[in-house]
């Protein structure tokens, strides 16, 4: 008796989820259509004229509680008649998202939207935000992103960075340039601020409208392990900061300025990153304020240390940045303690964003035009 009892319960605990959950009910298919983050082999998910967002996927079964969580917030699913997974979010905010399907605690991809490198391989929903056209592509002339290959003798195998030329470079075989280190954060690697930051083309718009003068941009990734070094997520080794030191300044530094044309001083020469990538701008390019005259330091942590130390006759300006939502106080408080020691700064604070990539493309979007002036 308690044997069926038990079963009789959990049959009526699975309905009683069934019911609660209920049958999604399509609306109608007139506007709707995918989104311009859907891949190439997907339907899903599809946008409305209103900003809606249609995701429909399949899961395992069974599968009893089917969610989908999108800019921190769960969005209970329901099945069709044919057994997908549906739910319909009202338009989230603008700029880079990262969508999960939660099936029974468990979280998974979202398997219908383009992939990029985000702590993982992840689906990437990118919801247009017209305020932020900067980063929109147009048509104006575009620079090339190519891939540097070259031998670290600090991790003792070879090494990628990806390096931006202007529009302009080619046709120049006679002009140098000034040249930006742009450094992504814990959760990327080299590439994410080409994919994610829109980097080159935020460059490519800017030196259209005449407000940069034209650069180069060199984006390496931010972990550099010694033969033997742990590779944890983070991989935060004793000798992590030294590592990526000698790495940059012994080793892409000159094999960029061996290979292409940049202007090789400190007055053409600028470091930023974001989150980690600011953290090591903050302890390994100020450390050396003889080499960089600009930084550019986005969510970067904590304040600027040991300023007096830093070359004043060289260091022509600190940026520093953050979200509305992280922490605007603090930079502001540093950046204004800086000026009152002579040393050049500015902040900028990305209004209603947090620790996330539309803050760090309106942070490189504010930073560009004040560097190389």
């Amino acid at each position: 008796m308690k044997k069926i009892f038990l079963t009789l319960s959990v049959l009526c605990l699975m309905a009683a989820t069934a019911l609660a959950q209920g049958t999604f009910t399509p609306p109608a298919a007139e506007g709707w259509q995918r989104t311009p983050s859907t891949q190439r082999q997907s339907e899903w998910p599809k946008v409305n004229d209103k900003g809606d967002y249609w995701f429909r996927f399949q899961a395992p079964s069974p599968a009893r509680d089917v969610k989908l969580n999108l800019a921190g917030k769960d969005y209970p699913c329901q099945q069709d008649e044919q057994g997908w997974w549906n739910v319909i979010v009202p338009a989230p905010r603008g700029g880079f998202h990262i969508p999960y399907i939660l099936i029974d605690g468990a979280r998974f991809a979202e398997p219908g939207l383009d992939f990029r490198y985000s702590n993982g391989w992840v689906g990437v929903l990118e919801v247009p935000s017209p305020e932020d056209a900067y980063y929109q592509m147009r048509d104006v002339p575009h620079g090339d992103v190519r891939e540097r290959w070259f031998y670290s003798q600090v991790e003792q195998q070879w090494r990628r960075a990806y390096v931006y030329t202007p529009a302009e470079y080619d046709a120049n075989p006679q002009k140098r340039y000034p040249v930006l280190y742009l450094q992504h954060g814990a959760g990327e690697m080299e590439q994410e601020w080409v994919h994610s930051g829109f980097a080159a083309i935020i460059a490519d718009n800017l030196i259209a409208e005449g407000r940069i003068e034209p650069l180069i941009i060199v984006m390496n990734n931010d972990f550099v392990y010694r033969p033997g070094d742990s590779r944890g997520r983070l991989a935060m080794s004793p000798t992590y900061s030294e590592n990526f030191e000698q790495m940059l300044l012994h080793e892409a530094i000159p094999d960029i300025e061996s290979h292409y044309r940049v202007i090789p001083d400190a007055q053409h020469r600028a470091m930023a990153g974001l989150s980690l990538g600011g953290m090591l701008t903050r302890s390994v390019g100020l450390a050396h304020s003889d080499l960089f005259a600009y930084y550019g330091l986005f969510s970067g942590g904590s304040p600027v240390q040991n300023p007096e130390t830093l070359r004043k006759d060289v260091v022509k300006l600190i940026f520093e940045t953050c979200g509305e939502l992280e922490y605007p106080e603090r930079i502001q408080a540093d950046a204004q303690k800086l000026n009152e020691m002579g040393i050049r700064a500015a902040w900028y604070v990305s209004p209603g964003t947090a620790h996330e990539w539309q803050t760090w493309r309106r942070s490189l979007y504010e930073f560009l035009p004040l560097i190389f002036r």
